[in-house]
């Protein structure tokens, strides 16, 4: 295959001689590199695996809690619903 030279405008270096071939693989190699990470942005932000992952931090945030805690919770919330009932019959 035929060599040629690269030089990048503005630059006080030698020229490098690069063989066809050489750029050509490097240029698959990038083309690789790039649909790879463009697959994996796209499973990043899709709609299904974002609420999965949401539900799955959620699950482990659930587990976490402390029953009491989640008691009393409960408590305070039929506690306001009755005090809201009860003003309504009023």
């Amino acid at each position: 295959m035929a060599e040629r030279e690269l030089v990048m405008a503005g630059q006080d270096q030698a020229p490098k001689v690069v063989a066809q071939e050489t750029t050509i693989q490097e240029i698959e190699q990038a083309r690789g590199d790039l649909a790879r990470t463009i697959d994996a942005i796209a499973d990043k932000v899709r709609p299904a695996n974002v609420a999965r992952r949401t539900a799955d931090k959620l699950r482990q945030r659930a587990q976490s809690v402390d029953p009491k805690l989640v008691g009393a919770g409960a408590i305070v919330v039929v506690g306001v619903v009755a005090l809201v009932v009860w003003r309504r019959r009023r």
